[in-house]
């Protein structure tokens, strides 16, 4: 019966990855110049790091806790591979068309001062 469940939550868990890998309706056009984009690539591949640090190395963390922190690298995983794409363009400046929870992962990002 342990094992079961443990299958339907192995499959859930895998649904939701599916779910989260996939933008939403793009609300909001954010526009960043090299720089800024650049600043954008550290902090979301620093915080996915230090996320999914925290993800694998917590005995302790709970099961919610855990959902929530993977679905928020899902969000900065669809953040970087729009802002990569948009880098390679041989452009002044970097338009990202974001889903409402992007953008409020960029906006949460762009608040961070360094060393946070």
């Amino acid at each position: 019966m342990k094992e079961m469940y443990l299958r339907y939550m192995e499959f859930l868990i895998g649904e939701l990855h599916k779910e989260w890998e996939n933008s939403g309706s793009e609300t909001e056009k954010v526009v960043l110049t090299k720089d800024e984009a650049n600043e954008l690539k550290r902090k979301v591949m620093l915080n996915m790091v230090r996320q999914q640090d925290g993800i694998d190395n917590n005995q302790n963390i709970m099961f919610t806790e855990s959902i929530k922190m993977s679905k928020d690298n899902f969000i900065m995983l669809r953040i970087i591979k729009k802002l990569l794409v948009e880098m390679k363009k041989e452009t002044d400046f970097v338009t990202l068309n974001l889903d409402k929870d992007e953008y409020e992962k960029y906006t949460s990002l762009v608040k961070l001062k360094e060393g946070d």
